[in-house]
Formats: structure tokens, C-alpha cells, sequence
């Protein structure tokens, strides 16, 4: 079982606090996106804003897990979390991917029809005392004695936060040497310690020598294409040796309408993410919230329910029956997201610091085996 601990606010948050956080919000958004907010990045923000205010109590929780990543004195980063979808989470430093640029959908972290408390989880590389203390003794002022109340119910709004977690741990030993917020993601020698590297210890995702490698092999990826080649890499999905391939030259053959098959480009017709189930289904007429259902019913398998959902895809032959055999297997781009993130900036850090790289990795791993 992996350690966790689950913390909630006791804060005030009165509306000049909420002011003060919104202002936040803008203020972070104007340094992500280099003082350039364009029209869809403000409008996808002003949308997220909307939607977490119709939640009770959940922009208080925001302002709480924010405070915590700026003010805490550990290393910090986004786990086992959908956040990475929001423009207001990256804004605020929460999550450090980008969800405009790599087309994150904020329905996958919380449908807009009907909105509810989606968590967020943050793995540290300190252990559970100095968490506890930590957290329990930021500088929040008046409040500080009110913070960090422990959270027993796993269904409570509560920030979960991992202890000594591996890669927490490794990236923490550079966070006073690199600015994570600045590694180019073109570089072309950390691309190439990927593709053509026999040692990737401590590299995230590829420590085993996993397939991973394999696809990385075959192509000449930019960050873009980490994204749906670590999601095949995970689910060992059966046609992602064809996925390389399509990228790269030969084209697939179009089986069902342009609107469909514009949702299926991004993966050269193959279905990976949980984002494309939802795309497909409402186009022909779900909900957000009902996507969120059907795609339930395709990742475990509910074959007595499928009758239910088979006849509002009878316009488009197959569909249904690709939905079944591919969407089952997909993962939220979101999560896979941060999970690129992770195997390309540590495989820079190995490329532009191999001696103290491979010695954290392996003095890391040591630590965690005793």
C-alpha cells in the first residue's frame, strides 16, 4: 500500500480572500504564458473559475493546496492527479504542464455539467514527519494553528500528499541547481540519450529497459509525441508498433466521419485516451457527465450494460465496436501527460548532469529498497 497523508483547509476564505486568489490566478497565468494571455487561454480560465465556484468550498481548497506548494520547504510535484488539465492549477504552479499547448481537456478533471470535488494529489520527497510538521507549521500567520487538520475520510476534500516518493526525491536533489519551469523541451541531446542511451537508470518509465525505448527507437519524437508513445508504452496497447509507423509516412484509412476522424488524428486513428471516449460520445449527444459513465462502462468491462450505449452509435458502422476494443484500454491524457513530463525531464537531467544524476538515482533507489 502506498503511504499517503490526506490534509484540509481550516483557512479563512471570505471574499477578499477569494479576490486576492482570483487576482493570483491572472497574476500566475500572465508569467506561464510569458505576459501573452491570448482569447482561449481566457476564456478557458474565466470557464474553470465558473465551474470550480459552483463546487462549495472548493476554491478555498485550491487557495489551501496552493499555499502549500509555494510555502512548503520540500520538493513538490503533481501525483496521481488529473489537475494537469487545468489552466488555473498550471497558473498557480500546482501542476507544470502546460494543458492549452498539449490540448488537455478540463472535462476530464471535472465536467463542467456537472461539476464536483476532483481531487489533487502531490508526492514530496520528505518523509511523513516532516510533512506533518511542515505542513502543520507554515508560515500562515493567525491561522497557522488551524492548518493542516487531518482528514480520516478518503471521500473528503482533502490534499493527499505521498511521502519519499522515488522521483520526488531524485528531482529534489537538482531543485537548487536547475529551474525546472525553464528546461527546453526541444532538446535535442536529451532526445537523443532516449533513443539511443544502454543505461537509463533512474530515467522515469524506463529504469527496466521498457519497451519504451523500443518505440523511442523508431521515431524522431518531439515532447508532443512522448505523450501517446508512454501511453502505448504502459498499456502495451497491441497496434503501437503501427502507431510509429502511421506517425511517420503512411497514412491510415479513413472509416468514419471527418469529425470523428479529426478526434482520432492525434493518435493516427487509434484510440489511447480516455479524452478521445469523451470527444466521441458527445458528438453523438452525451453529456459531460455522461461520458464520464460511458467510459466507466468500457474500462470495466460492464458487457450487461453495453446494449445501453450500443444504439446511439448505429449512424457510424464500427464505432461502437472500436470503442469497446480500444477505449477500454485508454488512459487520461492528462495523467500520461505528467508522466512525459517526468521521463523527459529526468532523462535531461541524466544528459546534462550524468555523474551526480546516476548516483542520486542509484543512492535514491538504495534508500527506498532498505
Amino acid at each position: 500500500m502506498v503511504e499517503c497523508i490526506r490534509f484540509r483547509s481550516a483557512l479563512p476564505f471570505d471574499e477578499n480572500v477569494k479576490e486576492e486568489f482570483i487576482s493570483e490566478v491572472w497574476g500566475g497565468a500572465i508569467d506561464r504564458w510569458r505576459g501573452n494571455i491570448a482569447p482561449d487561454i481566457e476564456t478557458r480560465i474565466e470557464l474553470e473559475i465558473a465551474t470550480f465556484e459552483q463546487v462549495e468550498g472548493y476554491m478555498a481548497y485550491l487557495n489551501f493546496v496552493w499555499r502549500v506548494v509555494i510555502e512548503s520547504n520540500y520538493f513538490l510535484i503533481p501525483h496521481r492527479t488529473l489537475a494537469h488539465a487545468s489552466a488555473v492549477c498550471y497558473a498557480l504552479g500546482i501542476t507544470e504542464v502546460d494543458p492549452i499547448r498539449l490540448g488537455l481537456d478540463f472535462n476530464r478533471f471535472m465536467q463542467t455539467d456537472k461539476p464536483r470535488f476532483a481531487a489533487i494529489g502531490l508526492a514530496t520527497n520528505a518523509t511523513a514527519l516532516q510533512i506533518q510538521k511542515d505542513i502543520m507549521n507554515l508560515d500562515f500567520n493567525e491561522d497557522r494553528e488551524r492548518l493542516g487538520e487531518r482528514e480520516l475520510d478518503d471521500k473528503a476534500p482533502a490534499l493527499t500528499i505521498y511521502p519519499s516518493q522515488r522521483t520526488a526525491q531524485l528531482l529534489g536533489y537538482f531543485s537548487d541547481k536547475v529551474n525546472f519551469d525553464y528546461i527546453p523541451f526541444d532538446d535535442r541531446e536529451t532526445f537523443y540519450t532516449l533513443l539511443r542511451s544502454n543505461d537509463l537508470t533512474g530515467v522515469y518509465g524506463c529504469n527496466d529497459g521498457t519497451v519504451l525505448q523500443e518505440y523511442l527507437q523508431q521515431v524522431k519524437p518531439q515532447f508532443e509525441d512522448l505523450i501517446p508513445l508512454c501511453t502505448a508504452s504502459i498499456i502495451d496497447y497491441p497496434t503501437n508498433h503501427i502507431y510509429t509507423s502511421r506517425k511517420y509516412g503512411i497514412a491510415w484509412e479513413p472509416r468514419f466521419t471527418p469529425d470523428i476522424e479529426m478526434i482520432l488524428s492525434e493518435t493516427c486513428g487509434d484510440i489511447l485516451y480516455n479524452e478521445q471516449v469523451y470527444a466521441i460520445a458527445e458528438l453523438v449527444g452525451y453529456t459531460p457527465s455522461e461520458a464520464e459513465e460511458f467510459r466507466k462502462v468500457l474500462s470495466k468491462r460492464k458487457k450487461q450494460e453495453y446494449n445501453n450505449h450500443r444504439h446511439r452509435f448505429s449512424k457510424h458502422k464500427g464505432l461502437f465496436r472500436k470503442l469497446i476494443n480500444e477505449g477500454s484500454w485508454s488512459l487520461p491524457k492528462a495523467r500520461v501527460a505528467e508522466f512525459a513530463r517526468l521521463v523527459y525531464t529526468t532523462a535531461y537531467l541524466k544528459t546534462h548532469f550524468p555523474q551526480e544524476f546516476t548516483q542520486t538515482a542509484l543512492c535514491v533507489a538504495a534508500s527506498n529498497e532498505c
